[in-house]
């Protein structure tokens, strides 16, 4: 399906590390099933959790800069990622997300777990066709 092409580049205090879709998928440690304003009834995503990339990148607490392949963008606070913990997903139903399906990695938070997720401020962290993030220490 994917080449072992990158998809996705994090950068953190003038580091690059660069991401097959094969490398997320075996890091992926999360699945959240949620409804979003974008999908139709309850989608199942997979992928890396925030704290797991935090995690792998050596970083204990940070807000995140996710940006998408149209250079859209949004941070995501560190406050999110302890309460939240949203996904970096990059299955949609089990299957690999495609660019035309939002993909190939969408930002997703747990909206159908609690009425105060459901909000225009997280909607508009739930970034899709990510190709980058930077993490943002204090």
């Amino acid at each position: 399906m994917f080449a072992q092409e990158p998809i996705l580049t994090i950068t953190h205090q003038g580091q690059t590390v660069s991401a097959t879709y094969q490398e997320l998928l075996a890091r992926s440690d999360l699945t959240i099933v949620t409804e979003t304003p974008w999908t139709q009834g309850n989608t199942e995503f997979k992928g890396i959790s925030a704290q797991a990339l935090l995690a792998w990148m050596g970083v204990k607490q940070a807000d995140l800069k996710v940006i998408a392949l149209n250079k859209y963008w949004a941070e995501i606070p560190y406050s999110d990622i302890e309460k939240y913990n949203p996904v970096f997903a990059i299955q949609n139903n089990g299957k690999p997300m495609q660019i035309r399906d939002r993909g190939p990695i969408w930002s997703i938070y747990p909206l159908s777990s609690s009425g105060e997720l459901d909000n225009e401020i997280l909607h508009s962290r739930m970034v899709w066709q990510i190709s980058s993030i930077e993490i943002i220490t204090p």
